[in-house]
């Protein structure tokens, strides 16, 4: 088996996009991170919060000029962007992305393909909500009357159990059946797939129960 060789590896990292945020949520985030990845013109926004980066990646496309003694990796590559170059140089056991849900409609959805050809358990994050692949069993607590919704990125056959509107074996897909704007009944709310490729959309404050939950999901980073 070959192993692959990689930039930047910590338990978790936090990936921090071009795209808008705020030094504070940046900042706060931080605080319970192994290392922080900033994507190009992310790398601004980290140091607005203040923050040391361990690694910018992409084409730099955004930077007119780094400190000296600021580790980057410089990747021309033009079909993929660079929230995909972060992930390709970087190994976790779970990412968070800031910085890349909001602005530009391109720029969302191309981190959303993202996430649909990423094995590994990858958050995206802004000031209201989470965004994330639901590994084919997942099990989380939620308090009562939580909003959640999911999203078939690609067709899926899925069972939703401890929501108001529950669903057994039900095939969704974009062009048809969705789940958006659920409610949880409050304590364990279950969700099996066929497949990867169901977003998952809960508020910002279940953060937490998001990481613990997804790290029992998918298990342990690759070597």
């Amino acid at each position: 088996m070959v192993h692959k060789k990689y930039l930047c590896r910590a338990p978790k990292i936090l990936l921090i996009g071009a795209g808008p945020s705020t030094s504070g949520l940046i900042a706060e985030l931080s605080l319970n991170f192994d290392a922080i990845v900033a994507a190009d013109g992310g790398f601004d926004s980290a140091q607005q919060a203040k923050l040391e980066v361990a690694l910018v990646v992409g084409d730099m496309d955004s930077q007119l000029e780094l400190p000296a003694n600021q580790a980057a990796a410089h990747i021309t590559d033009q079909e993929t962007t660079d929230f995909q170059k972060c992930l390709s140089v970087c190994d976790a056991h779970i990412f968070l992305g800031v910085g890349f849900l909001g602005g530009r409609l391109d720029h969302q959805l191309a981190a959303f393909s993202a996430l649909l050809n990423e094995p590994r358990p990858v958050i995206l994050m802004d000031e209201a909500q989470l965004v994330f692949v639901v590994p084919q069993k997942f099990s989380i607590d939620l308090e009562a009357e939580t909003p959640v919704g999911f999203y078939p990125m690609v067709p899926v056959e899925a069972s939703l159990r401890g929501v108001r509107w529950p669903l057994s074996n039900a095939v969704m897909s974009p062009m048809g059946q969705i789940a958006t704007s659920n409610i949880a009944l409050g304590g364990a709310l279950e969700i099996t797939v066929d497949r990867p490729g169901l977003l998952a959309i809960l508020p910002r404050r279940d953060l937490d129960a998001v990481l613990t939950a997804l790290g029992r999901g998918f298990g342990k980073a690759h070597d």
